[in-house]
């Protein structure tokens, strides 16, 4: 497996671990409360003129399905989740607003966060 796919893993295990429920794909369905990692651009920066860089990401965070009211708590919930999950080779660039998220027919309160993870290649 090449490093930048083991670098995914690891962040995705390092999330999961902290109870933060985690994929690195699209699912074909989505069940919420789920964070979703999506390549984020530039995907690649240089960090030095070696070998290390920066790998750019976005979190999906999809809320529960609730009222307009418990929705916004739950996705407050899992925003400050990702945040104390924070390994410390990633860093959050920004969290952006919530808006609505449609997949298989349905609506669910989602926001983003961007994510840079130091890697060697």
């Amino acid at each position: 497996m090449n490093e930048i796919t083991l670098a995914k893993a690891e962040f995705k295990l390092d999330l999961d671990t902290a109870g933060v429920n985690v994929l690195e794909y699209i699912p074909e369905r989505i069940t919420p409360p789920i964070v979703i990692i999506n390549t984020a651009s530039p995907y690649l920066t240089p960090s030095t003129l070696g070998n290390e860089y920066k790998m750019n990401l976005e979190l999906v965070l999809v809320a529960s399905t609730a009222t307009n009211k418990q929705a916004s708590e739950k996705l407050d919930e899992a925003i400050e989740a990702i945040l104390l999950a924070m390994p410390r080779y990633a860093r959050v660039i920004s969290v952006n607003e919530p808006y609505e998220f449609q997949t298989n027919n349905a609506n669910y309160l989602a926001a983003n966060i961007s994510v840079e993870l130091e890697i060697t290649i």
